[in-house]
């Protein structure tokens, strides 16, 4: 990092004291109730006196002044307008506090006087030793102290991938949906706005850093000014980081009206296609499109670890699905190749072809009666040298989130008295078991057909199973096919 370094900003993450400078009573003391459950001590720093009261009525102290609050102070969120931007940054810094964080917008994104302002804010923390974080951001996300950088982020549960994003918005739904739709969570993150004095090339080499991250996702508008060397300092830091662990980055701004709506938003400098391919392709970075590809991405880095090859021993429900599936893995680079003779035998030995077939794909629905039957066909071609990795789709019509948790046959579902319920293995247990022994990567696509609420249902438990589950065919084979790009770039 250019101006300051890791402890610095440790102490604001690993922050035992925070305080926050003109919570707003009009949206309800928003960044207070965001620390409601911080893992420290939380003040407030106020002079209105009837935001004081309402303040101090949620058990919440008020200070009149940064330098009045007891103790030091380790991280600092600052929503005051921008005509007290410098007052308050001066206060905070003869208060010697760890690092600050402007939600305050109004800089360098929107007017000449914002952007002397923010100069003048960055002068300041570069003189002072105290970090800016922003201006215009949300700041640090801290899952295991229960700091947020927005509301419903998961806390008190820590996980192995780190964040790093010029917006708040985006920060916040990243980590949301690392949640819910995948059953992982961060180690911390970063929203970081305007970057007046921390940019990209300084958070992804702090953030890709710490030993808690396994892998980086970021989303970013801009990496700095071309002419001032920023784009080979970011690469640099990039590279760095791409050395040790998996990096897959969503650039936002990627069209005329998408620069200038970047512009808009945090002030970001525009760069051209052929630069950041250049970027990408001379770090191992990963590139996406959409916050879906970051988060499928990422979890797909996080939980298959490997990707040995694009031949895709691929199990269905319904023949024209096992068509489109194949259709859709052959767009990315991927296949769905023949078996070997010696597991077509195997399968010929048990797999009843009526209503099927045990050709690659297999379709499998009036096939496999019992979870045995299930597990032996995915053993099939978990051992089948023709094939690197294996995937099963659950078409919605075919199973249900009832049928999985049984242990009765996947095409007996017009059967209401066929129930199971033994106490024995479920087909849910075999798909468990395969996702988290198998020798090769084994990831479960859910096809909503008409049924997308018994599908978000089978999604959730299939994700609290631990198997990577993708809601469609496009969003797998993307995911999939990424990560094999990058394992050979590694390679």
């Amino acid at each position: 990092m250019r101006f300051f370094d890791g402890a610095s900003l440790d102490r604001a993450f690993d922050a035992r004291s925070v305080a926050i400078i003109g919570a707003k009573r009009a949206n309800g003391y928003f960044w207070l109730r965001m620390f409601s459950s911080f893992e420290g001590t939380l003040s407030s720093v106020h002079v209105n006196p009837t935001s004081i009261a309402e303040i101090e009525a949620m058990g919440i102290p008020n200070y009149r002044s940064i330098g009045d609050v007891p103790g030091p102070v380790d991280y600092v969120v600052v929503n005051t307008p921008r005509r007290n931007a410098i007052d308050a940054f001066a206060a905070c810094i003869d208060a010697r506090v760890g690092a600050v964080s402007f939600f305050t917008s109004g800089f360098a994104e929107t007017d000449d006087e914002g952007r002397e302002l923010q100069d003048t804010l960055a002068r300041m923390s570069m003189d002072s030793g105290v970090p800016l974080i922003g201006p215009n951001c949300t700041g640090i996300y801290n899952p295991a102290r229960h700091m947020s950088s927005m509301h419903d982020m998961p806390l008190g549960v820590a996980g192995s991938v780190g964040m790093v994003s010029q917006s708040g918005t985006h920060a916040g739904f990243f980590a949301k949906a690392l949640s819910s739709w995948h059953g992982l969570h961060e180690a911390r993150g970063i929203s970081f706005g305007n970057a007046a004095a921390l940019d990209a090339a300084d958070w992804i080499e702090y953030i890709g850093g710490d030993d808690r991250v396994r892998v980086v996702a970021a989303y970013l508008e801009g990496v700095g000014d071309r002419e001032r060397g920023d784009h080979h300092r970011f690469a640099d830091a990039l590279r760095r980081v791409t050395a040790k662990k998996p990096v897959v980055i969503w650039k936002g701004g990627n069209t005329v009206d998408g620069a200038r709506a970047a512009s808009n938003h945090t002030g970001a400098a525009p760069i051209s296609s052929e630069d950041w391919a250049w970027i990408l392709q001379s770090t191992g970075a990963i590139g996406v499109e959409s916050m879906e590809a970051l988060v499928d991405v990422t979890a797909s880095l996080e939980k298959l670890r490997t990707a040995p090859g694009p031949r895709v021993g691929l199990v269905i429900l319904t023949g024209g699905q096992g068509i489109a599936i194949a259709d859709t893995l052959g767009r990315h680079g991927l296949r769905v190749p023949p078996l070997t003779q010696s597991s077509l035998d195997e399968l010929a030995a048990f797999f009843d072809p009526i209503g099927g077939s045990f050709r690659n794909p297999l379709d499998a629905a009036y096939a496999t009666e019992t979870p045995a039957m299930l597990a032996r066909q995915l053993d099939i071609l978990d051992r089948d040298p023709n094939i690197d990795v294996v995937v099963m789709d659950l078409f919605g019509t075919i199973m249900s989130a009832r049928r999985i948790q049984s242990d009765f046959g996947v095409g007996l579902g017009h059967r209401a008295d066929v129930g199971g319920g033994g106490g024995g293995e479920r087909f849910l247990d075999v798909l468990a078991a395969r996702a988290e022994r198998g020798t090769k990567p084994f990831f479960v696509i859910v096809t909503a057909a008409e049924k997308e609420r018994e599908a978000i249902e089978l999604r959730e438990l299939l994700r609290g199973a631990g198997v990577l589950t993708f809601p469609s065919a496009e969003r797998a084979a993307r995911a999939y096919a990424a990560v094999l790009a990058s394992k050979g770039a590694a390679r």
